[in-house]
This record gives C-alpha cells, sequence and structure tokens, in this order.
C-alpha cells in the first residue's frame, strides 16, 4: 500500500457521530497512521428513540444533516478509502432498515451496522495504538450512548470482549428525563447499570488487569472534571463520589459548576456518572485513565490493515472453517469457480464488485458450516449460524448477505423471493449454486470453469460437451438448475448450453 494515502472512518455513536481522516505514513515500527483533521456532531441518536423502539424524525434530521456535512468533506474520496460504522442505535431501532439507506445516501458511502463485539474489536484496536506495548493486561472502558465495551487485553491482542447493552443516553433519558438529579434517582440509576455488568463480573476479575483506560466522551469527560476540580491524575473512586455529590446539590447538571465539565456532556452526564460507578463498583476497578484512542482510530487501522493485506475476515472465516471441521481446500474449489464465473458476468461499480465477490467467497468456503449440526437441511443450519455467530471484522449487513446465500445454497428458490430483491445478489446465488454442483464429488479433480453470460436479465451458462458426456450426472443436475431458476424467474430466462 502506497505510503501517504489518506484513509478516513465515520462512527455513528449513539450520542455523537464523528469523523476522523488519517494519513498512513511509514515508521520503524511499521505503517501508522497520524490523525490529519476531525469532525464531531452531536446527534444524540438515542435521545431519539420513541418508547416503541423508534428513531423518531427529529433524530434522523439532526443525523442526515451531520452525514450530509461529513459527505461533503469526504467527496474526494474513493470507496475503498472510507469505512462507517454504526452502533448500538442502529442496533436496536425498528426502523433502523429505512433509516439505513437514507444515511448511506446522506453520507455518500456504505454504512456498516456493527455487532457489539465487533465494536469492542475495533475500540481494543483503538486504544491500543494509542497505548504502550508493554505486554501488560489492561482493561480498556468505552461508555457510549447506548451500549458500554469492556475488554481485556496485552499489546494489540484482545482477551474477552463483552458489549453491555446500557450507556449514558440511554440512562439518563430513563432516570433523568427532564435533567433533575437527586441522591435517589442517581442510585437506581447506577443499580440498574450495576445488574447490567454483574453477568460478567466474576470472569472479568479472575481474568484480571495490571491498570484500566476509558476511552469515548464519558471516560474523557468525568476524567477531565476530576483533574480539573479536584486535581487528580486519574479518575478514582473518591473523584466519582465527588462528582455525584456536586451533581446532586447542584439538582441539574445545567446548573453544576465543575472545571472541566464541557456544555456538550451536561445533558448525559448523570448517565455516564451512572454507568462508570457502576463499573467500578462490579469489575473492581480502582482508578481510571483516560486514552485517546477509541472506535474511529480502531476503524481506520482496519481499512489499514485490509489494505494491507491482513483482513479480520479473513481471520475470522479460517478460524469458523477449523473449529467447524470445515474441508478448507473444497471451501476454496467452491469459492475460486463460483468467484470466477461472478467475474464473467457482473457489471457495476469496480469498488462493489469486488466486494461482492469477496463476500461470495467467504460464503462458499463458509456454505456447508450448518452440517456440524445436521446433513439434512443443512443450508438452514448454515444459514442461522452465519446470521448469529460472532464474527469478528464482519458488519452485521454482510453477515446477513452470507447467511441469503447459505440459505439459497440448496432446495427451491420461492423461498428467496422476500430476502434477494437485487438482480446482483440473484446472479451471486446462481453462482455459488453452480459451482456447488460442478464440485459435488468433492474429489479434489478440477472441474471446466463454466462460461456464464449475462445480458439484459437473460443468462446463458455453457460447458464443453465432452465434459457434459463423460459427467451426466453433473450436466442434468445442471439442466434442473436452469429449470428451477425459471420456475421462479428472477432472471427473464437461464439457459445451459453445452459446446
Amino acid at each position: 500500500m502506497p505510503e501517504r494515502r489518506l484513509l478516513a472512518a465515520v462512527d455513528l455513536g449513539s450520542n455523537s457521530f464523528r469523523l476522523m481522516i488519517g494519513r498512513v505514513e511509514g515508521s520503524q515500527a511499521g505503517m501508522q497512521i497520524r490523525a490529519l483533521d476531525s469532525l464531531k456532531e452531536t446527534v444524540r441518536l438515542a435521545a431519539g428513540l420513541t418508547p416503541d423502539g423508534m428513531i423518531d424524525v427529529p433524530a434522523q434530521q439532526r443525523a442526515l444533516e451531520a452525514l450530509h456535512r461529513f459527505g461533503e468533506r469526504l467527496r474526494s474520496f474513493s470507496p475503498d478509502a472510507v469505512r462507517a460504522v454504526a452502533t448500538s442505535t442502529l442496533r436496536v431501532a425498528r426502523n433502523a432498515r429505512h433509516f439505513h439507506g437514507t444515511a448511506e445516501a446522506a453520507l455518500g458511502f456504505p454504512i456498516d451496522i456493527i455487532a457489539g463485539l465487533e465494536e469492542a474489536r475495533l475500540i481494543y484496536a483503538g486504544a491500543a495504538h494509542a497505548l504502550a506495548t508493554d505486554a501488560e493486561n489492561r482493561l480498556v472502558i468505552d461508555i457510549g450512548g447506548g451500549s458500554t465495551e469492556c475488554i481485556i487485553g496485552a499489546d494489540y491482542e484482545p482477551q474477552m470482549l463483552e458489549s453491555i447493552t446500557v450507556g449514558c443516553v440511554s440512562l439518563s433519558r430513563k432516570y433523568f428525563p427532564d435533567g433533575a438529579v437527586d441522591r435517589a434517582r442517581l442510585d437506581k440509576a447506577i443499580l440498574r447499570a450495576r445488574a447490567a455488568f454483574a453477568p460478567i463480573a466474576l470472569a472479568y476479575r479472575r481474568m484480571g488487569w495490571r491498570y484500566a483506560v476509558g476511552t469515548s466522551g464519558t471516560a474523557k469527560s468525568l476524567t477531565q472534571i476530576a483533574l480539573g476540580a479536584f486535581g487528580k491524575e486519574a479518575l478514582d473512586r473518591e473523584s466519582l463520589e465527588r462528582i455525584a455529590v456536586e451533581l446532586i446539590r447542584a439538582g441539574n447538571a445545567d446548573r453544576l459548576r465543575l472545571e472541566g465539565l464541557r456544555p456538550d456532556r451536561r445533558p448525559v452526564l448523570a448517565g455516564g456518572l451512572a454507568v462508570m460507578t457502576a463499573i467500578f463498583e462490579e469489575l473492581g476497578v480502582e482508578s481510571v485513565r483516560y486514552c485517546p484512542g477509541a472506535l474511529r482510530q480502531g476503524v481506520l487501522y482496519d481499512l489499514l490493515g485490509r489494505d494491507a493485506g491482513a483482513d479480520m475476515r479473513e481471520v475470522t472465516v479460517a478460524r469458523m472453517t477449523r473449529r467447524y471441521g470445515l474441508d478448507p481446500e473444497h471451501g476454496l474449489r467452491m469459492a475460486r469457480t463460483a468467484q470466477a464465473m461472478h467475474a464473467q458476468a457482473a457489471r457495476g461499480l469496480t469498488e462493489h464488485l469486488e466486494a461482492d465477490r469477496a463476500l461470495l467467497g467467504w460464503a462458499a468456503e463458509l456454505a456447508e458450516i450448518g452440517m456440524s449440526i445436521s446433513h439434512e437441511d443443512f443450508h438452514k443450519h448454515s444459514s442461522y449460524i452465519l446470521s448469529h455467530a460472532e464474527m469478528p471484522g464482519f458488519s452485521q449487513t454482510e453477515q446477513q448477505r452470507m447467511a441469503r446465500l447459505a440459505l439459497g445454497q440448496g432446495g427451491g428458490l420461492r423461498k428467496m423471493r422476500a430476502t434477494l430483491n437485487e438482480p446482483g445478489e440473484w446472479l451471486m446465488l446462481l453462482c455459488l449454486r453452480v459451482a456447488s454442483i460442478l464440485h459435488r464429488r468433492r474429489d479434489g479433480a478440477e472441474v471446466p470453469l463454466p462460461a456464464l453470460f449475462a445480458k439484459r436479465e437473460r443468462v446463458r451458462i455453457e460447458l464443453p460437451r465432452q465434459w457434459a458426456q463423460r459427467h451426466p450426472l453433473s450436466d442434468e443436475s445442471l439442466r434442473a438448475e436452469t429449470a428451477t431458476w425459471n420456475e421462479v424467474g428472477p432472471f427473464e430466462e437461464v439457459t445451459y448450453e453445452t459446446f
């Protein structure tokens, strides 16, 4: 990868949206990212969640306006140099799917809705690049608007990751909706947060850590108050209690006068304080210092790794192949055939086609993962596993697309009508199904690459006649396959010919 290339990360958090642009530079330690520009918009997306789990119109409007501004800054960037990730609120909102498309149009780039553990992995990557490589176990705490991530790791390797669905915005809305704070309300909020962290407390205490750091807004705000108001170099238990006393005395964060407290943190201060207090109590934390590396830095380094050939998704596929006892050689043969067919027929932007082709390959490698449960209806089991498994490096959208391909690899195609709406995904599924037929014998023998033509929704598959005569089962299967496609009709016509 060329040095001095620009990369951009967009973090659609539940409280704030952030954009960071970094330049890739070489150093003795390897490739590094130097931050060049950053933007922050306080959107409070989680504050717009209605009781029935919908993002309300004002919150959507705030978000879209911020994304339009980010999109203007990123206008000169190529798609492979930008990654946008969305976290807790878009994971849980009932209208997230509808808003997702509008948000992508506003930004001008795809937006990945990532799972909680994937968020934790990226947060740790960002923090690790901002901390010393000292081989010591450290606890990284990231209190967001709708969720809190806790990670124990050493150097660049996370060892224990958890994402807890409690955050500074969600607690502030529930226990301090009018901004008023008293001891009873604060204690209730702390108890609610402690209940959320209790299930992980024992495992984390047993793993242990040498020191703890906090990332993102809440940790930064609380540590700034501890330093500015109380002269503490790190946030400790005494500082937390003194902040609580001052907040209760003021009765509302808007009336609180503590050095280090910024205006934009006042609306979520009480909720963030409750979450941090709960972490101290449940996990046995004694002190926390602020770390500037967080999710957006982790996204940048993840992008850098992908360009350098160290794609976490490749690692995940290899690990799942071993864990579920798949035949890696068979999976790779399937992947190569499916991808080669796709390359012949798919049309569109190069960046999108490359992303589709990579996803098709991974889906082919993991297509038979459901056989670890049962051979019967294994495609259904494969779909379930790919949809629900923790798969570091993959977004939820990518997992769902692979799950759909796995479901469609076997049986009829009518079940896919409700899930596959784009011609591009139908073509990916066709390539996967044909590859499965060609490699059915699983003997490692070379198979001819079909010629695949697609024009005006008409698809033609061609194979040598001599090969078809020597493999009558495959020949008949391909003829039946075309009949299956023509019954469902995602394309005007699918034909199979020999020459």
